[in-house]
């Protein structure tokens, strides 16, 4: 079985405005782009309904915007003064909206901070979590989501919430990882409600140390026929366009290689 083929995550590259980087995707057959909304990306909802509208055409004509993500993390929601989280809850659905006139098809929700269980219960509550114009797609940013304290609520609260999922990020997971257990039993339940993977490459390559160990596990559930999006997110210190497409086409011939190990076996 092929895998599906990599798209890219809009902060892989820099110095090109939102219809530039779509005309400049297309022409190197780049599938899909996951794109920064929040006000340390495009700022999305910020913009006018005329510039939304625009980038909307731009990508119809070019490639599709499959996803944005917001600057909002889970913790701005849950914890805190109430004005703080209200603000927060504000924010965050006025990306959605926005992000839906992009014809997004989900919004990811960072999670920056673990938190605990009563503080997760809360998010059942929330209309911005449970009832949200697009799914969510809550990031594990810390190494402490994969205690069984944190990540067990984590899960309820997605299971909670019907439009909620996770998305999976290589070196975030890999920096949780025992140095003795190449898959511990935490990976099973990430992976279970993961709808997107990121393989994140911050300039030392994605042959450190468990990146190919999450990217493996995303592989063999793909096979498996699990529907999983897959996009490179290049962090490294040179992201002009030329750099970029060169991290973009050595992470594709990578994910190629996984791909043919994989069916060897």
């Amino acid at each position: 079985m092929t895998l599906p083929r990599i798209g890219l995550y809009s902060i892989s590259v820099r110095g090109l405005t939102v219809p530039d980087m779509l005309n400049w995707a297309a022409s190197h057959d780049i599938p899909f782009v996951h794109l920064r909304g929040g006000p340390r990306g495009v700022d999305l909802a910020s913009q006018s309904s005329v510039t939304v509208w625009r980038w909307r055409k731009a990508a119809a004509q070019t490639v599709p915007i499959t996803g944005v993500t917001a600057d909002v993390d889970l913790a701005d929601l849950l914890t805190g003064d109430a004005s703080a989280r209200r603000r927060a809850a504000y924010d965050l659905e006025e990306l959605a909206e926005a992000a839906t006139i992009l014809n997004a098809r989900w919004v990811r929700l960072p999670a920056r901070t673990p938190l605990t269980a009563d503080q997760l219960a809360q998010g059942e509550k929330l209309r911005v979590l449970a009832d949200s114009v697009l799914p969510l797609l809550i990031e594990p940013h810390h190494p402490g989501w994969v205690s069984p304290a944190t990540l067990r609520p984590l899960v309820d609260l997605v299971n909670a919430c019907p439009k909620m999922r996770l998305l999976a990020d290589t070196a975030q997971l890999a920096a949780a990882l025992p140095k003795r257990n190449r898959f511990p039993a935490w990976l099973a339940p990430i992976f279970d409600h993961a709808q997107v993977l990121h393989l994140s490459d911050p300039g030392t390559g994605l042959d450190a140390p468990g990146q190919a160990v999450i990217a493996a596990l995303a592989a063999y559930r793909i096979q498996a026929g699990q529907d999983l999006e897959v996009a490179l997110e290049w962090t490294g210190p040179d992201r002009s366009p030329d750099e970029c497409l060169a991290r973009y086409h050595a992470t594709a011939t990578w994910w190629e290689r996984l791909t043919t190990a994989l069916e060897s076996r």
